[in-house]
């Protein structure tokens, strides 16, 4: 039991042998998984040690609780407080026990506000330890820490995760002056989007800022390896078949910690979306967050949605735009829902085998046959050496006819040739207005060369006058567009024939 004069036990940490985990572990840990934690609400003597090396000092002094603005918190900060514990709660294998203050009974982490000069000091805490300070808690009431609310998003919540990690044992991750031997982290990685102990506010591409559009609501990627590693994984936590939903309403900037069950990102909005399932694989969705710098936003978004190490979340549902997703080692059921959506395969095609199923395609990693990811409304496959295009009920199909009647049935072959019509597919062109500029493209001018062309193309042969005729003259006319005409020959049995569409839909059809 912790009292005003006596800690509850630390222990020593070992090294991980892990920079990632070694730059966030402060060399001590609680020794009990059950933490106590309390609000004091006075700062008479009776409730804080005044011994001058493991207490507070002498009353009058200006250590934190005889410093003249020391306050309780506020109820609703305390509320959010217990939010910023319980998002550590979830990830680590440990709980949260609240205590009455007394005289002779406080809680392992106290929380209150006292007073700094510097307003840019948001807060500060102690590590575990046998000092009767350790895991204590000041939020530094000459700040914003004062003035904002505690919501999750704000950098006042961020703060406060920030302080409880090293309330529970966790420093920062760049040099420290008094300790120069203690590991720190890349560069790379000495960043908040991946760690919460980190002071860097940055994106990935390293450009810095003063603050984030919408700040952490979870401890990140790092943070739930060191804490992990000190406490062990909370393996209650989401063991069910969840589904973690995301709009474009309600913005999100948090890590994924799930135990168990087969999992799914579900999103529902129209931006376009980039899924990653990877453990610590970064995402991008719905609402964009930024660094921003004197009120404007710097460079790319930054990853909003993270998955831990450890953590698999097997399925996907896209939005309505055109989204990009990565699968992971396990099974996968990836949705893209409407749009153009890529899959994205860190490997080459050959490596690889591709079938068409009932619901869309399967994926197989040739080298471990049991992990078949499913594909449904997907329309490209991206592997490291080639893409794939799907959709050969759709653009992908529309382009293929096309290249066959327009510009002959070997052409479907080129992928240069495929990628251009599907760009220009892609900016919304109709499949007239498309085989409108299929026969531009072929420098097609007069009636008699388009039917002329057309007709080779679909029978291997040069028609002759009277077989064209009736198709020269229903363009000259008008009773034919070029692009209706064109679409009949795309579309009969004898182009898609020629062009083996039947087999093309099996397997897809390749592109640059």
């Amino acid at each position: 039991m912790t009292t005003p004069y006596l800690s509850s036990d630390p222990i020593p940490v070992a090294p991980a042998d892990s920079n990632t985990i070694d730059s966030l572990l402060g060399g001590t840990r609680w020794a009990g998984s059950t933490i106590t934690y309390s609000f004091p609400f006075s700062n008479d003597p009776a409730y804080w040690s005044i011994d001058t090396w493991t207490g507070y000092g002498l009353p009058g002094g200006d250590g934190e609780p005889w410093e003249s603005s020391v306050a309780p918190l506020a109820d609703s900060d305390k509320v959010n407080f217990e939010k910023a514990l319980q998002q550590w709660a979830n990830v680590a294998n440990v709980s949260f026990s609240p205590i009455t203050e007394t005289t002779s009974n406080v809680g392992d982490i106290r929380a209150a506000y006292t007073g700094d000069p510097d307003t840019g000091t948001l807060a500060w805490s102690y590590l575990p330890g046998y000092s009767v300070r350790s895991g204590d808690i000041w939020a530094n009431s000459q700040s914003l820490l004062n003035d904002q609310k505690w919501t999750p998003g704000s950098i006042s919540f961020e703060t406060i995760l920030h302080e409880i990690g090293h309330a529970l044992g966790l420093k920062h991750p760049f040099l420290d002056p008094d300790d120069p031997a203690a590991a720190v982290l890349p560069t790379s990685l000495d960043a908040v989007i991946h760690t919460v102990m980190s002071y860097t506010v940055a994106n990935l591409g390293g450009e810095k800022g003063s603050r984030f559009s919408f700040y952490p609501t979870t401890p990140m990627v790092l943070d739930i390896a060191a804490i992990q590693y000190l406490y062990g994984a909370n393996n209650n936590y989401h063991t069910g078949n969840d589904t973690y939903t995301y709009d474009d309403i309600t913005l999100a900037h948090e890590t994924i910690w799930d135990a168990g069950g087969i999992d799914t990102i579900h999103y529902t909005g129209t931006t376009s979306a980039i899924i990653d399932l990877n453990p610590a694989g970064a995402s991008y969705i719905g609402q964009p967050v930024y660094v921003q710098s004197k009120g404007a936003n710097l460079g790319l978004p930054v990853p909003n949605v993270w998955i831990a190490e450890g953590a698999i979340i097997e399925n996907v549902i896209g939005g309505q735009a055109d989204d990009f997703m990565f699968g992971n080692t396990s099974r996968n059921t990836l949705d893209g829902g409407a749009g153009i959506d890529t899959v994205m395969v860190e490997s080459q095609l050959n490596q690889n085998t591709v079938t068409q199923t009932a619901d869309g395609y399967a994926i197989t990693f040739n080298s471990t046959p049991h992990n078949q990811d499913s594909l449904i409304n997907i329309e490209r496959l991206e592997f490291s050496d080639v893409k794939l295009a799907l959709d050969l009920g759709g653009h992908a199909g529309q382009v293929s006819k096309l290249l066959g009647a327009v510009f002959g049935p070997a052409t479907v072959a080129n992928p240069q040739y495929v990628g251009v019509g599907l760009t220009v597919a892609a900016e919304g062109l109709s499949y007239e207005k498309l085989a409108e500029f299929a026969v531009d493209a072929r420098n097609l001018t007069s009636s008699d060369e388009i039917v002329t062309t057309l007709w080779n193309n679909l029978f291997g042969t040069m028609p002759s006058d009277s077989e064209k005729a009736p198709y020269v003259k229903q363009l000259d006319t008008g009773e034919l567009s070029i692009g209706t005409l064109t679409i009949l020959a795309a579309d009969s049995g004898y182009n898609t024939g020629n062009i083996n569409l039947v087999g093309l839909t099996q397997t897809g059809i390749a592109f640059v």
